[in-house]
């Protein structure tokens, strides 16, 4: 497949570049054996981690999968939303650039070639920023990175336990307070003992590409502290002041103003890590917002999820299992809405860089709630009525490899 050997053939020019260049980083060399836990605080959603070596280091990852899903529905349009990602997928396949200048200053880039061949270059890469320490208590970032808002956006993908991150998640990228975004953040760590507080504030663009850009399109602020040895705490607060234009671009995608805000805790010891996040806010995602044709005027949204992973020494190989529950109420105001998810899954990590999934996922839905898109869609039936889709009740098995190299 032509994506996948141009993939390669950037990996092994940038390695050469690397390799050939004095002080660059050595990124071959073995990492530690995989650690539950290991990210004890939340990360700029890089799925390497935070730590950057001296010199230039890149590095990629390849996640492929089979999915398939079981739907109650008997309706075409219902079924064929709900299967839309069955099959073989290449759901994965970063390259990622990150080095130090100096002690100061440092830099990271990553592309997914996945979106490339799925044409869906908006979202090709990841980040793309700098930045710049002035000292051991303060940061600040620029350019492309991760808007702070939500532990699942905030923590390495790479370390996640199942499938996918959840249908809360799904949600705050859809009203657009997670995912990526141009801007500028600072990061400050202003007590004695620097894991009591840590302090964060960003402005961004706000919106998706095409949209208007100013300085403070949405705000975002986050605190974190690790008030003693095996406990985590962040809560975060987002806000949009104004609705995204789109000049003669549709509403698809575009948001209104409103808030949101989320608060997590994650507890860790040796062989145990347990993680959990309150979330809630506006659906500031205008296509269900004002969508004359369904009716649908969903104001407010309120979820939870909760996870629990075991470690398991198996001489070099680690054994993960893992369990989740999520609730989502993606209407708040009305008795339609909500959503239950449950997942057991069994992670095999043959090495640092080597990990087997298998997720398998039982999800109901209240009846008559709008599926989880920003589109929302439907078919006229033998009279010429118009009939919005709805949710189903679905269940997914997903095998899954990932590759780190």
């Amino acid at each position: 497949m032509a994506i996948t050997r141009y993939f390669w053939q950037i990996c092994a020019v940038a390695g050469t570049l690397a390799g050939a260049t004095t002080g660059f980083a050595d990124e071959t060399s073995p990492e530690p054996a995989a650690e539950v836990g290991a990210a004890t605080v939340t990360t700029s959603g890089d799925p390497f981690g935070d730590e950057v070596g001296p010199g230039l280091g890149i590095r990629s990852l390849v996640q492929t999968r089979y999915m398939q899903t079981w739907p109650t529905s008997s309706r075409t349009g219902e079924r064929d939303l709900s299967q839309a990602n069955d099959g073989w997928t290449l759901n994965r396949a970063f390259v990622r650039i990150a080095g130090q200048v100096s002690p100061e200053l440092s830099g990271r880039f990553m592309v997914d070639f996945a979106d490339l061949q799925r044409n869906n270059t908006v979202r090709a890469i990841k980040f793309a920023y700098a930045q710049w320490a002035p000292s051991s208590r303060v940061k600040v970032t620029a350019g492309l990175f991760k808007r702070l808002f939500s532990l699942l956006e905030l923590l390495p993908i790479a370390d996640y336990e199942f499938a996918d991150t959840g249908l809360g998640d799904t949600l705050i990228k859809d009203t657009g307070f997670g995912g990526r975004d141009i801007g500028a953040e600072v990061s400050i760590r202003p007590l004695a003992k620097k894991r009591w507080l840590k302090m964060q504030l960003a402005a961004y663009q706000g919106g998706h590409v095409g949209s208007d850009s100013r300085v403070d399109g949405l705000i975002n602020g986050r605190l974190e502290s690790t008030p003693i040895k095996n406990l985590h705490l962040g809560a975060d607060l987002a806000w949009r002041r104004r609705a995204t234009t789109l000049g003669n671009q549709t509403a698809d995608g575009q948001q209104d103003a409103g808030w949101a805000w989320s608060a997590d805790a994650m507890w860790q010891k040796k062989h145990y890590e347990i993680r959990g996040e309150v979330l809630g806010g506006d659906r500031t995602d205008i296509a269900y917002r004002h969508n004359p044709e369904t009716g649908q005027d969903a104001r407010k949204f309120l979820g939870w999820w909760l996870l629990a992973v075991a470690k398991v020494p198996l001489g070099k190989t680690i054994l993960l299992p893992a369990a989740r529950v999520e609730w989502l109420d993606v209407d708040r105001d009305k008795p339609v809405g909500a959503h239950w998810l449950s997942s057991a899954a069994l992670n095999l990590d043959i090495s640092a860089n080597l990990r087997f999934l298998v997720d398998f996922t039982v999800h109901r839905v209240q009846a008559g709630t709008m599926p989880l898109s920003q589109v929302p869609q439907g078919a006229a039936d033998q009279g010429g009525v118009w009939l919005p889709f709805h949710d189903v009740n679905d269940t997914r098995a997903t095998v899954q490899i990932q590759a780190k190299i």
